[in-house]
């Protein structure tokens, strides 16, 4: 975990600095002006639940834009009204699968990027005897092991349930390096926990929190994720 005390090391990197560039397959958007107005506005404990929402879905859109840095593709040309060429991309197939419920605000925010996407569901909850998270129920694309799957869930905390919603998605036949899980706000716990267990998959997130307190909450974190969008 990442104090706030933590002094710049030679280079003028923090330590924070150095672990965003620890994994090869951690995507971390930009640190623009309108991200960092964005996050302010939704950490906010005195913010009102229509502006947190507004301003969430505008953060979850451009999160989901930036998570096709992950997603393959190829050279495309295509002609232009005048006559012209010009040089795009086309991307490989792409569905998503949200983790109940925090992960259904992403579903929107991805379909406003990307047209004709098929989009599943999961929910993992904690087994109250093992005390482990475990799969209570799943319903993905008929042809999930064809696409490059975005596992959408807001909040990467410890890690346990993206890596249960990991483990189902291999079970079911989808390959390591075709997930990507993305979140808007991630932890170095969570994170490494994910890519000790799944090296191969990406992870793509809006900003990298300083880490857990001894309750396991994000510091500084944002609160109770799905109570604040979705009111309950």
């Amino acid at each position: 975990m990442f104090s706030n005390e933590e002094k710049k090391e030679k280079g003028g990197e923090t330590p924070k600095d150095q672990f965003s560039t620890k994994f090869d397959k951690l995507k971390i958007m930009p640190l623009t002006p309108y991200l960092k107005f964005l996050h302010a506005a939704i950490r906010d404990k005195s913010q009102k639940r229509e502006k947190f929402v507004f301003y969430t879905d505008q953060l979850l859109r451009l999160l989901c834009e930036f998570a096709f840095i992950a997603v393959p593709h190829t050279p495309k040309v295509v002609k232009t009204p005048t006559g012209a060429d010009f040089q795009g991309v086309a991307f490989s197939p792409v569905c998503g699968v949200s983790v109940m419920r925090s992960g259904e605000a992403l579903e929107s925010a991805l379909r406003a990027v990307m047209l004709d996407l098929k989009i599943g569901k999961v929910l993992v909850q904690m087994d109250p005897e093992t005390k482990q998270r475990r799969l209570l129920y799943s319903k993905l694309p008929k042809d999930v092991t064809k696409n490059f799957v975005m596992l959408l869930d807001p909040i990467l905390a410890s890690g346990s349930t993206a890596i249960a919603a990991i483990k189902h998605l291999l079970e079911v036949g989808c390959k390591e390096d075709q997930i990507s899980f993305v979140t808007m706000i991630a932890c170095p716990e969570g994170i490494e926990n994910i890519f000790k267990k799944y090296p191969k998959i990406t992870i793509v997130t809006s900003m990298l929190d300083d880490g857990l307190d001894q309750n396991k909450l994000l510091i500084p974190g944002i609160g109770e994720f799905s109570d604040r969008y979705f009111g309950t």
